[in-house]
């Protein structure tokens, strides 16, 4: 609610995936507080994830150059809108240097973040509210979700509104109609990743496509971003069939009404899958780089594909084990979960 009280901002700067992770805990914030204006400052490449929900009054958008001396002032100037704004609650969902100076700044007398370990680089100097996790909290939806118990310690929904406009949907849904044809299950595949150790062997999404082309009971298209066409088109010159290529999109929006228009999506730990999970797309997820206990999607329907070990509890691992752990997942276990999925949604 514009000019509604209290006045609150979330902080969680990037990236697509994480800011998505945060949303339950926005609609737990504006259930507890339904009168209160509720602001949130993000970066730039994720803030069109929030733009349009009815439940956020503003976005404050940060836009981190490339550059250090921009960063530099954008950083500053956007302190400086956030000070001006004179909030009564801050929540820092971001833990890290940067989202404790934002938080700081701010002047707001609740500063609400993550008690060490979970808060980092210093970040926790910015709060006077601390949350301490337990052992038992390790995805980061129920770590989101638990900042908000000073406030509300009951149940806390995982429910998740992503706003895709109505044009942009229409698009899709022109594209969809003049590539697909039948009642098959289109399956949205997302082949690139922004980390190493997060990538699944490119021929083994050859082999998969090649896979659910030759079922019968599925169509595939083959999504991308800026500067990933290239590996879209390797994996597609692999393929013995021919998976359509999504055409070049406008916005993070259009990506988001792609997702909408799919049945299920297919691919590792990216935010395009955790945009697809709050879309209530299937989703069949494939990790090895990253531990899905932490980092996996957590709505239904889900299929998870993970090379952790049980037991294992490391955030990171290297690019070479990481590789190891992905090549554990063959095409034909991918394969196999999605004709799960395929199955369950018919039954």
């Amino acid at each position: 609610m514009l000019n509604g009280l209290p006045r609150i901002l979330i902080i969680r700067l990037s990236a697509i995936g994480d800011v998505v992770r945060v949303i339950p805990a926005l609609h737990c914030i504006r259930e507890v507080f339904p009168n209160a204006q509720i602001d949130w400052v993000v970066e730039t490449k994720s803030a069109e994830v929030l733009k349009g929900l009815p439940v956020l009054d503003q976005v404050i958008q940060f836009d981190r150059s490339s550059d250090l001396m921009s960063s530099i002032v954008d950083f500053f100037h956007t302190a400086k809108e956030i000070r001006s704004r004179k909030y009564d609650y801050v929540f820092d969902f971001h833990g890290i240097f940067k989202s404790g100076l934002f938080t700081r700044f701010s002047g707001a007398p609740k500063r609400i973040g993550f008690e060490r370990p979970r808060s980092q680089e210093l970040s926790f100097l910015a709060t006077n509210e601390k949350v301490k996790l337990g052992p038992e909290i390790v995805n980061r939806m129920h770590e989101n979700l638990a900042l908000c118990d000073p406030f509300y310690s009951g149940p806390k929904s995982l429910d998740i509104a992503l706003a895709v406009t109505e044009d942009d949907f229409f698009i899709m849904e022109e594209f969809f109609e003049d590539q697909f044809h039948g009642a098959k299950t289109i399956v949205a595949i997302h082949v690139p990743v922004e980390r190493a150790e997060k990538q699944w062997p490119v021929e083994y999404f050859s082999e998969v496509i090649d896979m659910l082309l030759s079922d019968g009971r599925f169509d595939v298209v083959l999504t991308w971003g800026p500067g990933q066409r290239a590996i879209v088109e390797e994996v597609s010159g692999l393929c013995k069939r021919d998976p359509v290529i999504s055409p070049q999109l406008t916005s993070l929006k259009q990506y988001m009404a792609l997702i909408q228009c799919s049945d299920m999506y297919l691919g590792g730990d990216t935010g395009p899958m955790h945009i697809a999970s709050a879309l209530d797309v299937a989703v069949v997820g494939i990790f090895g780089g990253t531990n899905p206990a932490q980092h996996s999607p957590l709505r239904e329907p889900l299929e998870i594909l993970s090379g952790f070990p049980e037991g294992d509890t490391r955030q990171k691992l290297s690019v070479a084990d990481a590789a190891a752990r992905m090549n554990k997942i063959t095409p034909e276990m991918v394969f196999d979960a999605c004709v799960r999925m395929v199955t369950r949604s018919r039954s």
